[in-house]
């Protein structure tokens, strides 16, 4: 089960290694597992390494959390236009707004995975 697990998020790791760290609103299409068997991979590791080990936790930790990041593709898209519109490009507000709100949606979505998160640990 550690052997999938690490494998599965491995994968996972190799696609954010080729993200924008700023970008909000990525399209779920993008990821190579679906996003609850990341987050059941994610969540085993977590609660199988050690403390001792906090550079592979940290990195774990902040997948967990990057993974609120993956919406599904419209409304990625959507996100996209509203940022555009936001930052001078296009000629139409009508989804700035609606993309402020699936923003704000995805940061407390990543501040509640954090949370979870600050949970995850291994058997004393």
């Amino acid at each position: 089960m550690l052997a999938l697990a690490t494998r599965i998020v491995s994968d996972y790791g190799k696609v954010l290694a080729n993200l924008r760290p700023e970008v909000y609103g990525l399209p779920e299409s993008l990821l190579p597992h679906p996003r609850e068997r990341l987050r059941d991979a994610l969540r085993l590791l977590l609660t199988s390494v050690p403390l001792d080990q906090p550079e592979l936790r940290e990195g774990l930790l902040r997948g967990y959390v990057y993974l609120a990041q993956f919406v599904p593709d419209a409304e990625a898209a959507l996100i996209a236009r509203g940022q555009a519109l936001l930052g001078g490009v296009g000629d139409s507000n009508d989804e700035a707004e609606p993309a402020l709100r699936a923003i704000n949606r995805i940061k407390l979505a990543m501040e509640t995975a954090l949370e979870e998160a600050g949970s995850l640990r291994p058997p004393a």
